[in-house]
């Protein structure tokens, strides 16, 4: 059983709540989203309630503090509006289109490269977007904040800044940084605009590093950290799914041969009974018979016997083991029904095959075709090798077909073909194989049924 690769799941399957292995297994509305596939509807659902269940009370937070202070009202509208729609449009925006984007079920690749540019494009409209929200509120309100003025940076040359920075003890960066940032305030307070950088020297690092940090916030609110975490989300669903498919495959393995344990090691009572019974019958009336009897029923046992041993909890078995105990049981059959007759050929001496199945088609051959008819019975037992074009379908180009066919009542008969046994083989054959193997059971237009199961062929036989 294959696992379905996680870039290709369908839409429905990226809202299921993650494995445990996977999700966070947070119960608060803060991070409940991270229970859930990044960029899954859900998952933004979950983000964006903490977002707004966030922001609105700081909001409120940041005004009750300012009116407390008695700041002028219209710094909350020309500095926070214009910030938190920005914040809103970085944070929300570019994962609405990642979501979006995410239905579209494209290949890995390309879905990485699509989430990347609309990510990218979230984080350029949301500062377009501040910009022009703080143009606006400066504009309709005629009042340019102090804070926005003292967020950029402010720059030697004039008489204020050079006082500032001469009092300010050399090599102190966040003291430096602390009085340009009050510099700044002042600035705004009387409207003035800070001067042109000058573009080397220590202004130049101040610059720098705090451009790079703004940025790395831009980043982080924009997706960036999202972006990461569906990387290492995917990686470890991929785990998470490989791991579950082996476990599931183990399973299955270990039911099979479960069956097939209980399949080998019981004999069916009425074989041995009509057996043995034939051999009492006959040692009064014919018993040259009834010791070939015995003898066939021995040298089957003994073919069968250390295969169940062998084969009982194993995958595979060997087809010369296979061919012997078909070869016996039929002489043995044909001891006990005399109107019998039989073949067992082979292209190949030896291959890998399941265990047990082309005994069972003889066996199912002989109760359901050959016991009911009247008069004389053949079974032919035929195994070859069938070249089949290579495909991605059917990647193994040589096939192994083993036929049973009889010319017994047919699907006329009380038995269409759908037993127990039969319904065993199709699904070791599925369990095994897949795709690849199957069972076939058809009518023969001479009369009788053909059992036909074909598997790949393993990459070294042995020729005959």
């Amino acid at each position: 059983m294959s696992a379905t690769p996680a870039s290709h799941m369908p839409p429905s399957a990226n809202e299921e709540i993650l494995p445990p292995e996977v999700s966070a297994r947070s119960e608060s509305w803060l991070t409940r989203a991270r229970n859930y596939p990044v960029f899954s509807r859900t998952w933004y659902r979950y983000r964006a309630r903490a977002w707004v269940g966030t922001l609105i009370p700081a909001l409120l937070l940041i005004f009750l503090i300012d009116a407390a202070r008695g700041a002028d009202w219209r710094t909350l509208f020309v500095v926070w509006i214009p910030l938190s729609l920005a914040g809103t449009a970085m944070h929300l925006g570019g994962a609405a289109l990642a979501v979006w984007m995410r239905q579209r079920g494209y290949a890995e690749k390309k879905e990485w490269r699509c989430l990347i540019t609309v990510l990218c494009a979230g984080l350029l409209c949301s500062l377009l977007l501040f910009f022009a929200a703080r143009q606006a509120t400066q504009q309709l309100l005629h009042y340019e904040a102090p804070m926005l003025t003292a967020l950029k940076l402010h720059y030697s040359g004039s008489p204020d800044s050079a006082k500032t920075t001469a009092a300010t003890p050399a090599g102190n960066w966040l003291s430096e940084f602390k009085a340009g940032f009050e510099q700044g305030l002042q600035d705004g307070k009387q409207n003035r605009t800070p001067h042109p950088p000058d573009m080397s020297g220590a202004d130049f690092w101040k610059g720098f590093y705090i451009g790079l940090v703004l940025s790395s916030v831009c980043i982080y609110l924009s997706g960036g950290y999202d972006l990461w975490l569906f990387s290492r989300q995917r990686n470890m669903l991929k785990v998470a799914q490989s791991k579950r498919a082996s476990e599931q495959a183990q399973a299955m393995q270990r039911e099979t041969e479960l069956r097939l344990s209980v399949l080998a090691a019981q004999v069916e009572p009425h074989f041995l009974f009509n057996t043995l019974a034939g051999v009492r019958s006959a040692i009064s009336t014919e018993p040259a018979r009834a010791v070939a009897i015995v003898d066939h029923l021995v040298d089957y046992l003994r073919a069968t016997i250390p295969q169940m041993r062998d084969d009982g909890g194993s995958v595979q078995s060997r087809l010369s083991k296979q061919l012997d105990a078909a070869h016996a049981y039929l002489s043995l059959m044909q001891a006990r029904i005399p109107r019998l007759s039989f073949s067992v050929e082979s292209q190949i001496a030896d291959a890998a095959v399941p265990p047990l199945m082309l005994i069972s088609l003889v066996e199912n051959a002989i109760k359901h075709g050959i016991e009911p008819k009247v008069g004389a019975a053949h079974i032919a037992v035929t195994v070859r090798v069938i070249e089949t074009q290579e495909t991605q379908e059917t990647p193994e180009p040589r096939m192994l077909e083993m036929r049973v066919e009889d010319d017994g009542v047919g699907f006329g008969g009380h038995n269409s073909g759908s037993g127990i046994g039969l319904a065993n083989i199709h699904q070791r054959l599925a369990a095994m194989y897949g795709d690849r193997a199957s069972l076939l059971l058809k009518a023969r237009p001479e009369g009788g049924v053909a059992a036909i199961i074909t598997i790949p062929l393993e990459k070294q036989t042995e020729a005959a």
